[in-house]
């Protein structure tokens, strides 16, 4: 079975009353992230615009895949046509990428747009440890043009900018150049999730969460009949919430002691760093896939078994249908004669075997 991908926005065309076709995009979610792919959404733009006069890209997300920025930021410069882009309410890290493909950014007053560097989680030796950093050095470099290309800033005044994870309301992006218009403000709305994302960033304006926090207005009603007030009950201690970097490190710690270190991205990926609880599930269920890879001789495979989220019902399937597909048919038992080279081909993998000796392997280990 296949891993169902998650889709984080959301595409169509229609006719204003000027009878334009006008395809609007709306990307309220973070963007990527282990759901669709860049490139499958670049297929479905390019196939929804090519008859549309203006794409409309309406954005309210805390940021997400920085290469998947980059690739729908490319596919909107692309287009011939205008394209206007407007932050519904947030757009922080490669959401406010992706603005920068507007020929207008409108932001209403109470909207916010952030720019900062890229960052990732990375593990290996000193060498790779340098590739990792070499990679996050050019994605700079790529995202200060998008900016520059925008607003008309120095690089260093960007690259200042980044480095202190800097917060624009809607006036300050239009007085630096990174909107055109501002609009009345809008009620905000933290999108699908937001309060994950704003929780990996250092700066985030206390007003801006007081706002996503705000319970929405309840229209007033009659006056009730009154009734005994009862006490509050004393306040319980909470654990406040670990934040990203925290449970980044007990993902790799949780992997260390599992013997799995080497699936610690993976874990990453797949856990999306929700909670401690969710980043053990993910190392117990990571256990299970990596002992159904090595059985099966296919241990390459692990890694993305664990980060696409499937199960080791799944990458049993998976891993069945691949051992399968590497086994052709017509096999021949007879034994060479000596001295004879024959062009057969040997017998592969076979599954049922696999599993065999998965079982005896897993009895042998509690015996």
């Amino acid at each position: 079975m296949k891993a169902k991908q998650r889709k984080w926005y959301d595409l169509k065309a229609a006719r204003n009353a000027a009878g334009k076709t006008v395809a609007e995009l709306r990307i309220y979610d973070d963007i990527g992230f282990w759901g669709t792919t860049a490139k499958a959404f670049v297929n479905e733009l390019d196939a929804v615009a090519k008859d549309a006069d203006e794409i409309i890209v309406a954005v309210n997300s805390g940021g997400g895949d920085v290469f998947d920025g980059f690739a729908i930021y490319n596919a909107l410069r692309r287009y011939s046509g205008k394209v206007t882009a407007r932050v519904d309410g947030i757009a922080a890290s490669a959401a406010s990428l992706v603005v920068m493909a507007g020929d207008t950014i409108v932001m209403p007053e109470n909207a916010m747009m952030m720019i900062h560097n890229a960052w990732t989680i990375a593990a290996g030796d000193a060498a790779q440890m340098r590739k990792t950093a070499d990679l996050l050095d050019k994605t700079r470099d790529g995202i200060v043009a998008a900016y520059r290309n925008k607003c008309g800033l120095t690089d260093d005044e960007i690259v200042a900018m980044m480095d202190a994870e800097t917060w624009m309301t809607a006036s300050e992006a239009k007085d630096r150049g990174f909107a055109d218009q501002i609009e009345a403000p809008v009620k905000l709305q933290a999108s699908v999730r937001t309060e994950e994302l704003l929780a990996r960033f250092q700066h985030t304006p206390e007003a801006l969460l007081k706002a996503l926090e705000a319970p929405p207005a309840e229209p007033p009603q009659a006056a009730a009949p009154a009734t005994p007030v009862t006490p509050p009950a004393a306040p319980v201690a909470t654990t406040p919430p670990l934040d990203a970097g925290a449970l980044a490190q007990h993902a790799f710690a949780a992997c260390r002691t599992a013997g799995l270190p080497q699936l610690a991205e993976a874990v990453v990926a797949s856990s999306a760093l929700a909670s401690t609880e969710a980043i053990d599930a993910v190392v117990a269920r990571a256990k299970d896939i990596a002992g159904l890879c090595t059985a099966a001789r296919l241990p390459e495979l692990t890694a993305q078994f664990v980060a696409d989220g499937l199960t080791a019902e799944q990458v049993r399937a998976r891993l069945y249908d691949r051992v399968m597909a590497n086994t052709t048919p017509g096999l021949s038992n007879r034994q060479p004669v000596a001295g004879q080279e024959t062009t057969e081909r040997k017998t592969g993998p076979h599954g049922p075997s696999i599993y065999s000796a998965r079982r005896k392997k897993t009895a042998s280990a509690f015996a």
